[in-house]
């Protein structure tokens, strides 16, 4: 081989390796396009086959429900008994039994109108995709879908069932059809939904929650992100007059207000009596906490258009404004939360926010981190605060919704986790020095969905805290698999925002590690119940422990609301929808 030849070689050698990397990226993108497309007629399909089910379901119309199946072969279990598992305080709980599987589609309708008819009367029936599990081929999919029917019996109590299923769908010349059908699990509750009574209009609760007028002006017109105008408001609880008697307190986005307690079981509102404002907006939070240590509760007020307040407790039903020189900032606040971090004797206070609405949007649905930095103040006695975030090590950059102090490795001070609305949260360990450090990771507690709320509770009595976070597990879970991620990537790559992006990509694939792809998944998957195994490290069981529902769940809390020695959960959910309802 001449000199010359050898040269040629020695310099197509790289391009060929570049024609050859750039050749297998094309057939990268194909691949991922096409799962993408897939998934996406896949999911559409399922949902409108899902529908017609449903609505032959509610409205008793066994042979619409039974032609949603295919004709042909044994369509798996479709006959469910329903076995008493608990009663108490009159409530019942049934689980679903197999009663008999490889039902023909004949034997199926006739199963289906049998559970159909155990209610007298049916509210609604839903049968909503929960997550495309595989694409077999084109046109043949296994799929998990969850059953829910709410009613009345015939005895008048109310009821409502809800099963999992795995559902084999297949595309025939008739459209989609269920070919086989799986029971995971099911369960009906009943009772005569007794058990609590609104009594708000009788006891003089009569606050309605507003929207912020400010967002309707030049100055805080919210023209990035309009959504923001729907979230403010909140609700306190405190014995703030020391009588012996919970008070309310309302945050409102027109106008808080606070309710005192009477003692006969009606509240009076007495905001200006008590010394409080009455007319100022944007304010999103209330927090009642002993500030001062003089044994009565002072008065965090943090504000989303404004600057934020700090009222002192006079200890005869009063507050007196200390906010002048308090040091307690102001602005986007959505959430605060008080511990004495630093073992001083004093409550300090942690504020979160979320981003500026005028100007910001979600960088990506799945991971923003523009937020407008949460703060870690320092109480130094007084009734004054020093920031210390920076030297913390707890800014956050994420838009905060939910925080929560508690001594999760038992160590002796409070540590904190913080949830964020669009992306990943964060769990801060507190080192005893004044500094946190972030040990989501090994900690196991990240949750990367749209976190809302975090609350710490023993839930399985082992005595050590436990972890519940709220979050979005929206009608549309199926689509946020990695097959929509790796299309978002693929975009980035046709867009040229590829740089732009690309730290996202690096922190997200340093947080999910090798399964980065289904990141997606997990980010919708609906509320996390983390369990601590005592070690300081978290496992997620709200799948199993049938925790996270469909729905959007602003807040949460654990308490023993039936005093049977275990720790249940509230969870406030809902959402403004249009005219349909198909994505709750």
């Amino acid at each position: 081989m001449s000199k010359r030849t050898r040269g040629i070689i020695l310099w197509l050698s790289p391009l060929a390796v570049l024609l050859l990397l750039a050749v297998a990226a094309r057939m990268q993108m194909d691949r991922w396009e096409a799962n993408a497309q897939g998934l996406a007629t896949t999911g559409k399909a399922a949902i409108a086959l899902f529908k017609e089910l449903a609505a032959g379901l509610k409205a008793g119309e066994i042979d619409r429900v039974v032609a949603c199946y295919t004709a042909a072969g044994p369509v798996g279990d479709g006959g469910w008994r329903e076995t008493l598992s608990s009663e108490r305080d009159g409530v019942r709980l049934f689980s679903w039994q197999v009663d008999a599987p490889a039902a023909s589609r004949d034997e199926l309708g006739r199963r289906l109108a049998i559970l159909r008819d155990r209610f007298a009367e049916v509210q609604s029936v839903k049968l909503k995709l929960d997550s495309v599990e595989r694409i077999e081929s084109p046109g043949h999919a296994v799929v998990r879908a969850v059953l829910w029917m709410r009613g009345s019996r015939v005895g008048g109590d109310v009821a409502e069932s809800q099963a999992l299923l795995r559902l084999w769908i297949d595309e025939g010349a008739e459209g989609w059809r269920i070919r086989r059908q799986e029971l995971l699990w099911g369960q009906t509750v009943e009772g005569s939904a007794s058990g609590f009574v609104d009594v708000a209009a009788t006891s003089g609760l009569d606050h309605h929650g507003r929207q912020n007028p400010l967002f309707k002006t030049p100055e805080w017109e919210p023209r990035s992100f309009g959504i923001i105008k729907y979230g403010s408001a909140g609700v306190a609880t405190i014995d703030y007059d020391g009588d012996g008697h919970y008070d309310l307190f309302f945050s409102d986005g027109a106008s808080s207000r606070l309710y005192r307690n009477q003692g006969d079981g009606r509240f009076a509102e007495t905001t200006a009596e008590a010394g409080l404002p009455v007319d100022v907006p944007g304010i999103n939070v209330a927090l009642f906490a002993d500030f001062d240590n003089d044994g009565d509760a002072d008065l965090f007020l943090g504000t989303f258009t404004r600057q934020s307040f700090l009222f002192e407790n006079n200890g005869d039903a009063t507050f007196t404004d200390r906010s002048a020189g308090a040091g307690v900032g102001g602005y986007f606040v959505t959430v605060a939360s008080a511990a004495d971090y630093d073992g001083d004797g004093l409550l300090d206070l942690y504020v979160g926010r979320y981003l500026d609405p005028r100007v910001d949007l979600p960088t990506t649905l799945f991971y923003t981190r523009n937020g407008q930095g949460n703060s870690l103040l320092r109480n130094t006695g007084g009734l004054t605060f020093e920031d210390v975030t920076e030297q913390a090590g707890v800014r956050e950059g994420g838009l905060t919704l939910g925080t929560a102090w508690a001594d999760y490795d038992q160590d002796g001070d409070p540590d904190l986790y913080v949830a964020n609305d669009f992306g990943r949260n964060a769990l801060f360990k507190n080192l005893g020095d004044g500094r946190f450090a972030d040990v989501s990771t090994e900690a196991g507690a990240h949750d990367f969905g749209f976190g809302m709320s975090a609350s710490f509770g023993d839930v399985d009595n082992d005595l050590d805290l436990d972890l519940y976070v709220s979050n979005v597990h929206s009608g549309q879970r199926w689509y946020g698999q990695s097959a929509t991620l790796h299309q978002y990537l693929m975009t980035s790559l046709r867009q040229g925002t590829i740089f732009e992006d690309f730290s996202v990509y690096r922190e997200i694939f340093s947080l999910a590690g090798s399964a980065w792809g289904d990141y997606g998944d997990r980010m919708v998957k609906g509320n996390s119940l983390m369990i601590n195994d005592g070690a300081g490290r978290f496992a997620d069981v709200a799948e199993e422990s049938r925790a996270n529902p469909f729905g959007w769940y602003w807040s949460s809390g654990l308490f023993d609301y039936d005093n049977d020695g275990r720790q249940d959960i509230y969870a406030a959910n809902g959402w403004i929808s249009s005219r349909s309802y198909d994505d709750l």
